[in-house]
């Protein structure tokens, strides 16, 4: 059993938990948006790594991936300097979407290269 998800999910579950007055300042340019979607990015990655040679339902992944999201937002209001941000949870779900377009690919490179 692969565990790349579950590693992964603790992660950003850490990521998001830590409070705002301990996270250096990303807001410039946009990089906040691009930290969430380079997360998800690589969530979708574990997901489809994990999948091995099954199938994947990709409504399945999309609407599990936006509930996570969800709940990271949701995890966030409950900590010091951080909240819930609606573009936050758009930058994630373009992350998916982008991880699961280069998933398949990536991953046959790096079988390839083994």
């Amino acid at each position: 059993m692969r565990y790349a998800t579950v590693a992964v999910s603790v992660l950003i579950v850490i990521a998001v938990l830590i409070p705002g007055k301990d996270l250096p300042d990303v807001n410039i340019g946009g990089y906040d948006k691009l930290i969430h979607i380079v997360m998800f990015v690589a969530w979708a990655v574990a997901v489809r790594y994990d999948s091995g040679a099954r199938p994947l339902n990709f409504t399945v992944v999309l609407l599990t991936g936006a509930a996570f999201s969800a709940l990271t937002e949701l995890l966030q209001l409950v900590v010091e300097g951080r909240s819930f941000d609606i573009y936050d949870m758009a930058a994630d779900m373009a992350g998916l979407v982008v991880g699961l377009v280069v998933a398949g690919p990536l991953l046959a490179f790096i079988n390839r290269r083994r």
